[in-house]
Formats: structure tokens, C-alpha cells, sequence
């Protein structure tokens, strides 16, 4: 499409009717998205009921296996994820292609290869299927946004560049609702994380394709909260606002130290083990040491954190399982295994919080906080890794459905954000470093002013001069006009080169004069302009270099705007 959906919307006559084809789409889009998360999930249950006879939660199968398979297992699953992955890898390396779903929502890609995106997807399925500890919701939207990408590739030929873009956002949309049964939280993530801002009519699109994903999967009958928690009451009392923002500060801190350690592992693996095979079959083999230990480290975390919330005692100190949880993902995802971090950063969140419960009681009076604590430490530790706290809320509000929740996790998620801003890191996605790199320049942009970024003027002309002299100045600067000042270098105007050179060559050199042959009414700007404010002056002047005086009182020329320069400033908005 030359324009894209969000545009269409404003014009008169067309709006309704490409509103409604948006919707269309959103609707394909999320019932897709949803299919390809189902898909996954199909395929791991039923892998996992093969290889170990039983449909129980991977923590649990792993607590009834021999030490030697324990080990055994991840790493072999290990060794086969990093055959799939390498393979991935050379493909996209011999393409010059990325598979990242997020990568062609922000624009760096034209689509998702389906090949080697599948391949990743495959590469998971063996990380997650021998126990990895790594999340399942990184390779179900990636699906998801493939089939999207591939389903507008192949028969929708008229959806391209943004609207392509969006129809890929709007499958992972799809995807993230079909994981985790939260349709608002899900449409929050692609549109604060993947386009980096809550652009209003964008966000549309993204609740009909989550709309339509919820019903997909309530046709399927599965859209159930995932934490289904007893009614709960939270009082709004001193202590337990100061309770809570203790707990989001030290929820905050470990999930950050969590991504830290994370993004440390994988550095140091890469450099030790460059082969991909070796590494994560390493990494396998850690995990599976870990599990001799705590078989709770296994899977995503999911089933620890219904247990703990159901009340029921872990197998491991609160305090110990979130150290080993915090090293096996690390191995995991320090390995290169392809996955998410969401729920394992839930599980470390709700661990914390928990082991907060004895304190809170003690220091804050908080009694019986466990439950309370392990959720709001699940969105600080979600706020502190991905660093978007309010989809943090969203999410974990409607993954319990407690309106009780709201407020506290507010609280939580906000003071998590800030401990993480203390650690500079950029956040599990490396698009979020993308999107506050231009935010920054944006902003820089919005308050530099003309006089900040001109340059030189270069040679001038008094108005005095003849007209020779003022083509050679024009000549030697190789601009297309020649400023004129006067004896107090007030801008007078400005005289185009062509017409100083045809008159030269016509010998009118002694009868004309600059004044008669300038414009005084040359476009130029003053040094005190915000660029937003001049930005249509410059780029709809004839020249390159627009003059950049003083004020509009005494007129004298400081310097020049360059056209190419403004131009340039405003692409690197969007890189």
C-alpha cells in the first residue's frame, strides 16, 4: 500500500472503510496468532507425554528421574536445540537476514524468513522439551508473528511497509494473548515494547487482534487466568504502601541483577566456547547438576509459582531456589538457547517477594503476605527485565484477576523500574535500547535551537559589489545563491548564481547593481528558532543554505542552516 492503514483512518470518504479493512486484518491476525501458539503448545505437551509418559509439568517429571537422566537429559536436548539453531544461523548469515520478530516490527527487516525462523522455533522446542530453564513464550509469538509475516507475504501482495509491519505486531499480539490469557497486557507489550509508544490508534488494531485471540482460545477451552487466587483484600495503610515499595526496590534489584548475570553469561560462554554445539550442550549439562539439587529450576517456572500462591511448600528454601534459578537460566540463556525470560523473571519476582513475607511481617506488620508479596514481586522483577512497568501491571493484574492487585502493583513495578534505570541496562529487548536512543535524539531535536546547529556563513557579498565579484564569490563557495550584507553586515538579500552569471556573460555587469537583482524577502531564520519551529522554512527554500541571523531587529547574518544536515538529523529519528 502507498499509505498505510493509520493514515487512510483521517481521510474524509476512505476513513470507515479502511478502518474496517484494518480491523479485518487484526481480526486474521490474532485468530493466526493465536493458532500458532496453540500449535507450539500442542507439540510440546505431546512431546513431552511421549518422552516421559506423563502430561505432568517438566519441574515434576524431573523430581522423579534418576540423577543420571537428570543430566543426561538437558544435556542431550542441549546438543540437538544447538544442531537446529546453528542451522538457522547459517541461513540467515547467507541471506543477510534476522528471524527476530521484533527486528521487522521496528523496521530493520522486511519480513521474517520463514525458514530459519521456524528453525529457531524448533531449536527452543528441544531447549524447552529436555527441561531447559528458559520460557516458552519466546518461540510461541515468534510462530505466531512468522505465520502472520508469511500469511501477508504470500496472499496479501497490498500489505507492505507499515501496515505490513503492523500486521506482523498484530500476530504477536495474538500469540502473547494465547500464552498467557491476558488480551490487555499483551496488546500493552507489542505496542510499549516492540513500536516503543502508545500510539492511540495504533492500539486499535493491536485490542482487536488480542480480542479476537481470547476468543480463539475460549473456543478451544483454554482461556482460564493462570494464577486463579482466592479473593484478597489489600488495605491502604502507611506500612503497607512502605512495605510495598521495599518489596518493589528489592524485587527490582534482583531482577535486574538477574538480567545482568544473564547477559554476563552469555559474553563469557561465547568467548570460552565459540562452537554453538559445545556451548549448549554445556548448558545443558549445567542445568542438569542444578536439578540434582533443585528440579524446580527445570521449565519456565510456571508450576513452582502455582504451587507457592496455592500455598503449598516448594521442595527448596525460597532463598536457594531463587539462586539456582537465577544460574540455570543463565546457562540456559547464556548458552544461546532460544526462548523467553517472562516467566523465568516471574518465578525469580515471586520468589523474592516471598522470601520478603517474614520481614514485612516483622518490620511493616504485614501478616500473611505471601501471597500478595510473591505477585507484586512477580511484576517488579517483570518491570525490572523488561523494563516496561506498566505492561508489567497489566500483566500480572490479569494473569490473578484480583482488582485488589492494582494499586499495590503500581507501586511495585514503579519502584522496580527505578532500580533498574540505576543499573543502565537496556532491558531484556534489545529494541528498547533502539527506542530510548530516539526518544533522546527526539528530544535533543525538540529543544536545539538555529543558532545551535548552523554553521559558517562563508564568504559574503556587500551589496557594494559588482557583479563579478559577487559571482566569484558564488563560484568559489559552489552554492546555488550568493547573501548579500550591508556595511553593517545586515542581511540584504540574497542573488542566484545563474542569473549573476547570465548577466555577466550578457556584459551588463557595469549597468546592473546586486541591490536591483536581489530578494529580500529570501527565506532565512533567526538564531533563537527552536528547529521544530523553522523545519518547513528551511526545507521549502530553493537554496541549501538558509541564513541563520541574529534577531529580527538587527538582521545580521551569524550563519547558515543546511538543508542536508536538518534532513539528516530528522532520518536519524527513525534509525
Amino acid at each position: 500500500m502507498a499509505t498505510h492503514f493509520l493514515d487512510k483512518v483521517d481521510r474524509e470518504g476512505r476513513s470507515v472503510a479502511d478502518y474496517l479493512r484494518g480491523i479485518a486484518l487484526a481480526i486474521a491476525m490474532g485468530i493466526l496468532g493465536a493458532l500458532g501458539a496453540h500449535v507450539f503448545r500442542w507439540c510440546l505437551e505431546h512431546a513431552s507425554a511421549r518422552l516421559f509418559g506423563t502430561d505432568a509439568d517438566i519441574t515434576e517429571i524431573f523430581g522423579g528421574l534418576p540423577w543420571y537422566a537428570r543430566i543426561a537429559i538437558p544435556t542431550i536436548g542441549g546438543a540437538i536445540a544447538a544442531l537446529f539453531l546453528a542451522q538457522a544461523q547459517r541461513r540467515e548469515k547467507r541471506a543477510g537476514v534476522v528471524s527476530e520478530y521484533l527486528e521487522t516490527i521496528d523496521g530493520k527487516m522486511g519480513h521474517i524468513p520463514v525458514l530459519p525462523s521456524v528453525l529457531r522455533c524448533v531449536s527452543s522446542f528441544f531447549s524447552i522439551v529436555s527441561g531447559g530453564s528458559i520460557g516458552k513464550e519466546g518461540a510461541m509469538v515468534q510462530l505466531s508473528a512468522t505465520a502472520g509475516s508469511a500469511f501477508c507475504m504470500r496472499l496479501l501482495p497490498g500489505v507492505r511497509g507499515a501496515d505490513f509491519r503492523l500486521a506482523v505486531a498484530m500476530a504477536a499480539t495474538g500469540g502473547l494473548t494465547a500464552v498467557y490469557h491476558t488480551p490487555l497486557a499483551a496488546a500493552i507489550f507489542v505496542a510499549e515494547i516492540a513500536f516503543g509508544s502508545l500510539e492511540l490508534r495504533r492500539i486499535g488494531y493491536l485490542f482487536t487482534a488480542a480480542v479476537a485471540s481470547t476468543w480463539m482460545t475460549s473456543v478451544m477451552g483454554q482461556f482460564n487466568p493462570l494464577y486463579d487466587l482466592p479473593s484478597y483484600r489489600f488495605d491502604v495503610t502507611g506500612s503497607a504502601v512502605l512495605a510495598v515499595v521495599a518489596l518493589g526496590l528489592s524485587a527490582g534489584a534482583v531482577g535486574s541483577a538477574f538480567l545482568w548475570i544473564t547477559r554476563l553469561a552469555r559474553k563469557v560462554s561465547a568467548q570460552a566456547m565459540p562452537s554453538v554445539v559445545v556451548r549448549m550442550s554445556v548448558g545443558g549439562l549445567i542445568v542438569g547438576v542444578i536439578t540434582l539439587a533443585a528440579p524446580d529450576v527445570t521449565g519456565n517456572g510456571f508450576a513452582p509459582i502455582a504451587r507457592m500462591l496455592e500455598g503449598q511448600a516448594l521442595a527448596t528454601s525460597l532463598l536457594l531456589l531463587l539462586a539456582l534459578k537465577i544460574l540455570a537460566t543463565a546457562a540456559t540463556v547464556g548458552s544461546g538457547a532460544i526462548g523467553g525470560l517472562f516467566t523465568p523473571s516471574l518465578l525469580i519476582g515471586a520468589l523474592a517477594g516471598a522470601a520478603c513475607a517474614p520481614v514485612a511481617a516483622q518490620v511493616f506488620g504485614m501478616q500473611d503476605s505471601v501471597v500478595l508479596l510473591g505477585v507484586l514481586g512477580m511484576a517488579a522483577s517483570l518491570a525490572a527485565t523488561t523494563q516496561a512497568p506498566l505492561m508489567s501491571t497489566l500483566m500480572v493484574f490479569e494473569m490473578t484477576r484480583e482488582p485488589s492487585f492494582v494499586f499495590p502493583l503500581m507501586i511495585a513495578t514503579v519502584a522496580a523500574y527505578a532500580v533498574s534505570m540505576l543499573f543502565r541496562l537496556t532491558g531484556t529487548y534489545e529494541v528498547i535500547a533502539r527506542h530510548r536512543a530516539r526518544d533522546e535524539r527526539r528530544s535533543r531535536l525538540a529543544d536545539a535551537t538555529a543558532g545551535a546547529m548552523m554553521r559558517p556563513p562563508g564568504l559574503l557579498a556587500p551589496v557594494s559589489a559588482t557583479l563579478e565579484e559577487a559571482l566569484q564569490i558564488g563560484l568559489k563557495q559552489r552554492n546555488r545563491f550568493v547573501f548579500l550584507v550591508d556595511d553593517a553586515q545586515r542581511f540584504a538579500g540574497a542573488v542566484w548564481v545563474n542569473d549573476l552569471m547570465a548577466r555577466v556573460n550578457a556584459g551588463e555587469g557595469g549597468e546592473t547593481t546586486l541591490v536591483r537583482m536581489a530578494t529580500p524577502d529570501f527565506p532565512v531564520v533567526y538564531a533563537g528558532q527552536r528547529l521544530l519551529d523553522v523545519w518547513q522554512t528551511v526545507v521549502e527554500s530553493p537554496a541549501e543554505r538558509t541564513p541563520v541571523l541574529s534577531d529580527r531587529d538587527g538582521r545580521r547574518i551569524v550563519g547558515v542552516l543546511q538543508k542536508s544536515e536538518l534532513l539528516k538529523q530528522a532520518r536519524n529519528l527513525f534509525v
